[in-house]
């Protein structure tokens, strides 16, 4: 708390504007902070850079508002360099999620598991997502499945299917009614140049590419049951950070029906080269 409060008081309270300034400060304050205040936390860190972990999971961390900003640009830029896409959220770093009371038909939902970007090539989607509880109503949740201990489980004739390109994606911009608008078929299981396996998940827009698919169908139900049976689920409140695989798993979130959730969310990449 009081490394972030030197750097807030060197910024007098206020972030540059400047987004490339604002990934030089978090760097720095990451560098200062982290691993001198907690080099616990540092140590598994440095697991995360070298791929050798799916997801972290932090709490105790400091919760005044007037930090939290900083806590979580400095937290995910330990992680690697963080970014954000021009049209989402006008570009900032630091993304506010929250969830909307004055919406009833989104209160109380449970999104379906998803991977984020689905539709964007491997070497410009998030590789890691952060995410900083501010505010977080008990019964709100966010919850994890890492696909490798999922597709251990799955049979081979699944994975045969998932690893084949046999899958197609709905388009984002799609209404669910618009039947024209799926992908080419592709493959929903890969492995990276190191060998991880990886998954493409884009929630529920995602089918067999011919719709006589038997095989197709059953492969997809035993994958999302496997995720749902493996999952770990918390709680991201005030003071708790998670930071996940995009690339190695699926997630989801879920507001308490009568509650209220606001977390910073941010994108970190190893390398930026490709963006």
């Amino acid at each position: 708390m009081d490394g972030l409060r030197h750097f807030q008081a060197f910024t007098d309270d206020q972030f540059p504007k400047d987004v490339a300034r604002q990934s030089l400060l978090a760097q720095i304050a990451a560098d200062k902070s982290i691993a001198q205040a907690a080099p616990g936390l540092n140590r598994l860190i440095e697991k995360v850079r070298a791929d050798l972990v799916d997801g972290v999971y932090v709490t105790n961390l400091p919760t005044e508002k007037s930090v939290a900003y900083l806590l979580s640009l400095t937290l995910s830029s330990s992680i690697g360099s963080v970014f954000n896409y021009g049209s989402q959220n006008s570009g900032r770093l630091v993304m506010e999620i929250a969830s909307d009371p004055s919406e009833p038909k989104d209160h109380g939902a449970e999104l379906d598991w998803r991977t984020e970007g689905a539709w964007i090539p491997r070497d410009r989607r998030a590789e890691w997502i952060g995410l900083l509880g501010v505010e977080n109503t008990p019964g709100s949740y966010t919850a994890y499945a890492p696909v490798k201990p999922v597709e251990e489980t799955l049979s081979s004739r699944a994975k045969a299917w998932l690893y084949s390109p046999s899958a197609s994606f709905r388009s984002p911009r799609s209404p669910a009614s618009d039947t024209t608008t799926w992908s080419a078929p592709r493959a929903v299981l890969s492995r990276s140049p190191v060998g991880h396996t990886e998954i493409v998940w884009p929630g529920d827009a995602v089918r067999a590419a011919r719709l006589d698919d038997a095989i197709g169908a059953a492969a997809l139900a035993e994958l999302s049951s496997e995720i749902s049976r493996q999952h770990v689920r918390v709680s991201i409140d005030a003071g708790c950070f998670l930071a996940f695989n995009n690339l190695r798993g699926v997630h989801r979130q879920a507001t308490a029906s009568d509650g209220y959730c606001l977390c910073y969310k941010t994108y970190a990449r190893h390398s930026l080269r490709a963006l």
